[in-house]
């Protein structure tokens, strides 16, 4: 049983970038607080998959890095509207949901690395949140259409298994998982578990049509 299936069950039982960086903090931990906050280890495991990039590492290497900062367990069970309806609405299809849930993130994930690989990240700040969650806020330049443009990435931080991970990114304001929540639930009533998955595919196919 895979950890999403297990968080899955429990619930059933007991009733979601650059080489060089500027940290902006409005306090000064102490260096053991530093070393386990949620910007200090985003910014650590952001800047091994940069260099990771930069070196043309293979994508076995690269996936290792990303997989261990983004929590898909996450994405992929608040993408179908949390634990609760998980279950329910991917049925006999929740690995291959998952699987191609995976491969979307990790790829947008690293094409927005690749875009903004020649300007350096701002780190800005950390926010804490309610049951330790952390929002850490960057800011990154990004070539689009010929021209440069600066956007701001914040990345919604908590500890899985002692480990800080990535449960949603937003992007000028656009969340992540409520994006996919929003998009899958439509889809979901329309189509079921089978609409979704051609959506999924429909985007990958893209994303190999257009490197």
């Amino acid at each position: 049983m895979n950890r999403l299936r297990a968080r899955v069950f429990t619930a059933s039982l007991t009733g979601l970038l650059g080489l060089a960086a500027v940290a902006v903090v409005t306090a000064t931990p102490s260096v053991a607080a530093a070393q386990d906050s949620a910007i200090e280890a985003f910014k650590a495991k952001h800047e091994a998959v940069v260099k990771l990039v930069k070196d043309n590492a293979s994508d076995a290497k690269l996936q290792a890095k990303v997989d261990g900062l983004l929590d898909y367990d996450y994405l992929s069970s608040s993408a179908l509207g949390g634990p609760k309806n998980y279950a329910r609405v991917c049925g006999s299809r929740c690995d291959e949901f998952d699987a191609l849930l995976t491969r979307l993130i990790r790829e947008n994930y690293l094409r927005m690395i690749r875009k903004a690989e020649k300007h350096p990240v701002e780190y800005v700040g950390q926010v804490e949140g309610k049951n330790n969650i952390y929002k850490v806020t960057t800011r990154v330049k990004i070539e689009k259409n010929g021209r440069e443009q600066s956007i701001t990435v914040d990345y919604v931080m908590h500890k899985v298994d002692g480990a800080w991970q990535v449960r949603d990114i937003i992007t000028d304001g656009v969340s992540l998982a409520k994006t996919y929540r929003y998009e899958f639930n439509k889809i979901a009533k329309a189509e079921g578990i089978d609409g979704i998955i051609r959506k999924l595919e429909a985007k990958l196919g893209s994303l190999d049509a257009n490197p």
